[in-house]
């Protein structure tokens, strides 16, 4: 083979691996995206079913209140969860402010025989009546994109 063939098969396998090494680089970079997308989802799905929880609690006489700090636990680890695994600070800012906000909250210790005062209970009530404002209830789609998601957390504490 003379020198100009080399170079044409040089050129030609430089071309197929640059077109794998983008084609791989496009499916990481959807992996990361789906990723925080599903992150989302779990922190958008615990803040609705908190609501539900509130409102099913308030409609019912309180009859199981340890139920609501449990859905607020659960949101909680979700927005750990997503913080722990952001790369990106101005949105690890975003959910440690949401979960500054929803650690104001808490009312237990991790115990599970919880007893709310009628403070506490208010509380939640304002709670529940906010996330319902801001599109967090149940039986609503809602987006998993982070500007979506970050638009609602922004709303939600603004309107604190």
């Amino acid at each position: 083979m003379n020198k100009k063939n080399w170079i044409s098969v040089i050129l030609v396998v430089s071309l197929f691996g640059n077109a794998m090494f983008f084609m791989d680089y496009k499916r990481v970079s959807r992996n990361e995206e789906l990723k925080y997308e599903i992150l989302n989802a779990y922190i958008q799905r615990d803040l609705a079913l908190l609501e539900e929880t509130i409102q099913y609690q308030q409609d019912h006489n309180w009859g199981n209140e340890t139920l609501v700090t449990q859905k607020l636990d659960d949101t909680i680890d979700s927005i750990i969860l997503h913080s722990g695994m952001e790369s990106d600070k101005e949105k690890e800012n975003i959910l440690m402010k949401l979960y500054d906000y929803m650690n104001a909250f808490k009312v237990s210790d991790g115990t599970f025989d919880v007893s709310l005062t009628d403070k506490q209970r208010a509380d939640y009530i304002h709670l529940a009546q906010k996330l319902r404002t801001n599109g967090w209830n149940y039986g609503i789609g809602y987006d998993t994109s982070w500007d979506y998601f970050a638009s609602k957390v922004n709303k939600l504490l603004g309107a604190s």
